[in-house]
């Protein structure tokens, strides 16, 4: 105690005596140890002993961290000059730029692919039975009188579309299932021509078909994946892969002798009280080289027809 060092005169005034080492220690004891101090607006400050000078840069960056974030971009912008915002603005679409075609060809290549993968399968235009995985089935084959065929009976299936290998090849699968189960006969056309331009083989070449009564002794019956009716809301539209492969199943009839050179299509709206195949598709039909609208044989059986095509 600073008490404890001083010493008393005995000349009759009170006299201190002060030890400075002393006071230097108790001064040092009661100043608050200061790990960190926060300042706002002011440049100076004094703590103890000492006046502590601030650095104003410090205060500037304390104030811009406290700005909202649109203020703070407009501060950085404003202390910037022209070049390097220009230089900000291009770094910035450039970004973007790489993040939009990044996107792009992430999901259109990733779509490619589930299409190519969709639409995986032979090459061939003529899907057989066996590619298409039918259910085993005995057609009877065309009377000798009427082979080879002097008709095409084009129809459609008025049901589902197709426009993958897949998805054909099932639908036809279903086709046959509906049929078998419900009628204990096989696919009733002689060929299915899909949404996805190949024709698929029903009962075949020299095969009598069940899709038009009068017909299937002496008609190739041709069935078109899809409804045609372009009356109604949503219906199927004819695609000229459709077209160039029922061309070349006509041609590849008559190349087999399978068909006469000098065949007739015709449509089952023109034998029979019935939409099919749809106007859409009719339309389609008046385009073959061979087309006739079927009015005369309206009626006819099949001797009759046969005898009337030369």
């Amino acid at each position: 105690m600073v008490e404890d060092k001083m010493a008393k005169a005995n000349t009759g005034s009170e006299v201190i005596i002060f030890d400075e080492k002393a006071m230097v220690a108790r001064a040092a004891q009661e100043m608050p140890n200061i790990a960190s101090v926060h300042v706002s607006k002011s440049s100076k400050v004094h703590i103890g002993p000492k006046i502590v000078a601030v650095n104003q840069t410090v205060e500037n960056k304390e104030m811009i961290k406290d700005l909202p974030l649109p203020k703070y971009i407009w501060t950085v912008i404003k202390n910037t000059n022209k070049t390097e915002r220009l230089s900000c603005l291009a770094a910035i679409c450039a970004l973007f730029v790489c993040i939009s075609l990044i996107v792009y060809y992430t999901v259109h290549g990733q779509n490619s692919n589930d299409m190519k993968a969709e639409n995986r399968g032979p090459r061939e235009w003529l899907i057989s039975r066996d590619q298409w995985l039918a259910q085993e089935y005995l057609s009877s084959y065309l009377p000798e009188e009427f082979s080879p065929v002097k008709l095409v009976l084009v129809q459609h299936t008025a049901g589902a579309e197709c426009d993958t290998f897949d998805r054909c090849a099932a639908e036809v699968r279903n086709l046959q299932n509906y049929f078998l189960t419900h009628y204990k006969y096989d696919i009733p056309y002689n060929f299915v021509i899909g949404n996805d331009g190949r024709v698929y083989e029903g009962r075949g070449w020299n095969k009598e078909g069940a899709h038009t009564v009068g017909f299937n002794r002496c008609a190739v019956g041709i069935g078109f994946m899809g409804d045609y009716r372009e009356e109604l809301p949503v219906h199927t539209k004819v695609t000229p892969e459709q077209l160039r492969s029922a061309h070349m199943l006509f041609e590849e009839g008559v190349k087999k002798g399978h068909m006469i050179p000098d065949y007739h299509i015709i449509a089952a709206r023109d034998v029979r009280a019935t939409q099919s195949p749809g106007s859409n598709l009719y339309k389609a039909l008046q385009q073959f080289e061979h087309f006739n609208n079927g009015k005369q044989y309206e009626h006819k059986n099949c001797s009759q027809i046969h005898g009337y095509i030369k």
